[in-house]
């Protein structure tokens, strides 16, 4: 494609290298993201997303079985009381590292 943008991750030793080529707009979110503080590195923006899309594909190809069976647990756990939105955003960011 013509609007690629081509980024040549570096990995350590244990890992391969891999070429990745996305388009201009998701290479400006990706650079977005690690100058705001997002993420340390585009090696580590990208790593995330592949994560996160990683994640997605195993809940996609669970079992009907394990998702009805995950659901009932969580709802025999019981409630979980009043939420406090504000501190787990708080928390969040200290697990984050971000003031």
């Amino acid at each position: 494609m013509k609007d690629d943008v081509t980024a040549q991750m570096r990995y350590n030793p244990s890992m391969s290298d891999t070429l990745v080529k996305v388009n201009k707009s998701r290479a400006a979110a990706l650079q977005a993201a690690v100058s705001a503080g997002g993420a340390a590195s585009l090696q580590d923006a990208v790593e995330c997303a592949a994560d996160a899309w990683l994640a997605e594909q195993a809940l996609a190809n669970l079992p009907q079985e394990d998702l009805q069976r995950l659901w009932q647990e969580g709802v025999q756990s019981g409630d979980a009381g009043a939420l406090d939105l504000d501190a787990v955003k708080a928390e969040a960011r200290r697990l984050a590292g971000i003031p």
